[in-house]
């Protein structure tokens, strides 16, 4: 019985030591002098992505706010690292930033990455980036204009629509309060549209699926108008 209670507080504290670590690596100012926090996620090619500060995500951080370049590359004791990732949750609820930059060096973007910026107006993505996690501009009602960089092979921007399509499925994939659905699109994708500060929208005929929650807090949306070529909602 003893060796077991032993064995339980070792266990407990080793994980009590890996909660205290902070899951950055190190931080560094942007142009604007603000600190983002970076994680290295290939020591060998020298790849870092940028992270939120604390396990609790900025509790305890000053938060970003107005306009914030992130670097294309950062230095930190001598050594040089790309920015090729935004973490999950890396500005999560930073209710006062207003634009991010997003350099070329990035192919990643993670879940969650701009949940709840509320104040943020613009954001265009690079032809570089590949991958977008799961809600990773929700909940941002301010966003207006949402482009995507020609060149790149998965997102698309198309017509000028101020929405996120995933290129070879057709689908929308995260929606902003102007978005125009072009008539090529085929399917809404899931929470497309949340809290997006959506006030009225038309859903041409070449859409044949609603994904789950696509509107959820949609709270001032007025004016809703569904083609004749949807099939499920």
């Amino acid at each position: 019985m003893k060796k077991h209670f032993l064995l339980i507080l070792l266990l407990a504290c080793v994980l009590q030591s890996s909660w205290a670590q902070e899951p950055y690596d190190f931080s560094a100012e942007t142009a604007e002098g603000q600190t983002l926090y970076y994680k290295i996620t290939d020591i060998d090619n020298h790849y870092v992505s940028v992270v939120p500060p604390t396990g609790s995500l900025w509790t305890g951080y000053t938060k970003p706010t107005g306009s914030v370049t992130i670097p294309s590359s950062v230095t930190n004791g001598g050594t040089a690292y790309s920015v090729t990732a935004l973490g999950n949750d890396a500005f999560y609820k930073c209710s006062s930033l207003t634009s991010a930059t997003i350099p070329t060096s990035v192919t990643s973007i993670g879940n969650t990455v701009f949940f709840g910026c509320t104040s943020l107006a613009s954001l265009a993505i690079p032809a570089s980036v590949t991958s977008i996690g799961w809600q990773a501009f929700t909940n941002c009602p301010s966003l207006a204009t949402m482009t995507v960089e020609e060149g790149n092979t998965i997102y698309d921007s198309r017509n000028n629509c101020n929405a996120l399509i995933e290129t070879a499925t057709n689908t929308l994939i995260a929606g902003t309060k102007n978005t125009v659905i072009p008539n090529t699109v085929t399917s809404i994708g899931e929470r497309a549209f949340r809290g997006s500060g959506l006030t009225g929208i038309t859903i041409p005929n070449s859409v044949a699926v609603i994904e789950d929650m696509a509107f959820l807090d949609c709270s001032g949306l007025t004016s809703l108008t569904i083609g004749n070529s949807v099939t499920t909602i």
